[in-house]
């Protein structure tokens, strides 16, 4: 009885790599791929890169200011603390009063009122935190001796959504720059495209929309770089073939560049 001849799988692997290791096209096909690699890392990377034109050891002078003082609007949640130096009468206008979630303050209404104790609706609407600060002290001096009155803001915050992690940020600081609410949020990372990014405001009855660059030093001088209440800030991701396409080039030139040292060790 005839026997089968075995098959050498080694020798048929030696084989394959003459053939294949003199082969120009090979060389040529596996270097134009990591050629196409480099270059989407390298633009990948460099979109990465906040403020591309700013020159080093520089200073930007005439930027927008950040010396304002937000003014009470409707929907705001206030928190407003009285001391006085006959501190036996002051229980009384601290006491809890509108609750919005977790927190309790003085909540201002559809026509831009609070209810204060004693003395009646005030209309804040429209007023700053020191202006509303200085008319209660003064309001409130037939009752109390020397008052001393804090205001603060309780439910301001910002909305972060898309290639970032989504969030709403309290605004702890009246002066919350757009780089503030990234950083808190994790900061954009390789998914989010730092040069188009969309600030949407209310304004009044309207909603402004507006673009930024975070790759280029005109950040600094537009009005939206401090954010303001309410605003919601979108970070627009990378597109997903640019994606696919760099991830299928990582694993092709990878996959090509482990074979090839096989081969070279055998």
């Amino acid at each position: 009885m005839q026997r089968t001849p075995s098959i050498n799988f080694h020798e048929i692997l030696m084989n394959f790599m003459k053939r294949l290791l003199p082969c120009p096209q090979f060389f040529r096909f596996t270097l134009y791929l990591f050629v196409i690699f480099f270059l989407f890392s390298c633009s990948n990377s460099r979109k990465a890169i906040y403020f591309q034109d700013l020159p080093k050891d520089t200073t930007l002078t005439n930027l927008v200011s950040k010396d304002f003082e937000p003014k009470i609007q409707k929907a705001d949640l206030l928190g407003i603390t009285v001391a006085s130096l006959s501190p036996e009468n002051t229980a009384l206008y601290n006491a809890p009063q509108n609750a919005e979630g977790p927190l309790t303050g003085f909540l201002v209404d559809e026509n831009g009122n609070i209810q204060f104790i004693k003395l009646g609706k005030l209309h804040v609407e429209g007023m700053t935190r020191k202006e509303l600060k200085s008319l209660l002290e003064k309001d409130l001096s037939p009752y109390l001796k020397d008052p001393v009155v804090a205001v603060g803001f309780l439910n301001r915050h910002v909305t972060l959504m898309g290639a970032v992690s989504p969030q709403v940020l309290p605004m702890v600081s009246d002066n919350m720059t757009l780089l503030d609410a990234l950083a808190a949020s994790g900061d954009i990372g390789a998914k989010g495209r730092p040069d188009n990014i969309l600030v949407i405001r209310e304004n009044g009855n309207s909603k402004e929309f507006k673009r930024l660059n975070l790759t280029d030093k005109s950040i600094f001088y537009s009005p939206f770089f401090y954010l303001q209440p309410n605003d919601i800030v979108y970070v627009e991701p990378m597109k997903i073939k640019q994606d696919q396409t760099t991830r299928i080039i990582s694993y092709v030139t990878t996959g090509l560049s482990l074979f090839i040292f096989i081969l070279s060790r055998l």
